[in-house]
């Protein structure tokens, strides 16, 4: 019998083991939040304390460096909506995006980026389905101004 009919059946079932555990574990930095401790910076910013927190997914028009007074009415309909959407949710869940070491994935201006869950459901879903957002997974914005 050759040990390389054996080796190769036993690696494969090794690694589609590892695998699924990596899809079926819980999501690392998951945490449950309470509404009362969420400020809501813009339509796509959190701050839980001092932790200023860029949602995953989606950008909303700016508020304070917008372009046009458009852009900044959209912005705050944005702001507003996404602290009714918090206010109003029974479960409320953040995800954290995490390096490859275990500390949490940051952005240009030093957010944590995270992925905020209401009711397991993704607040990018449901900020692009309101027309108050647009997907966004980083590189260039599209101007909010005609």
């Amino acid at each position: 019998m050759n040990v390389r009919h054996h080796i190769l059946p036993a690696a494969l079932t090794s690694l589609l083991a590892f695998a699924l555990y990596a899809l079926m574990k819980p999501q690392a930095g998951a945490v449950s939040l309470n509404a009362a401790d969420v400020y809501v910076v813009d339509g796509d910013t959190i701050r839980l304390g001092a932790e200023s927190i860029r949602l995953s997914g989606y950008n909303t028009p700016e508020i304070r460096s917008a372009a046009c007074d458009s852009e900044r009415a959209a912005g705050t309909r944005a702001k507003d909506h996404l602290r009714e959407l918090i206010n109003s949710a029974g479960d409320l869940r953040l995800i954290l995006k995490l390096k490859r070491d275990g500390t949490p994935a940051e952005d240009k201006f030093r957010r944590h980026i995270g992925q905020l869950l209401l009711n397991n459901q993704d607040i990018a879903t449901i900020m692009i389905e309101a027309e108050l957002a647009e997907p966004y997974s980083g590189g260039a914005r599209r101007t909010w101004c005609d």
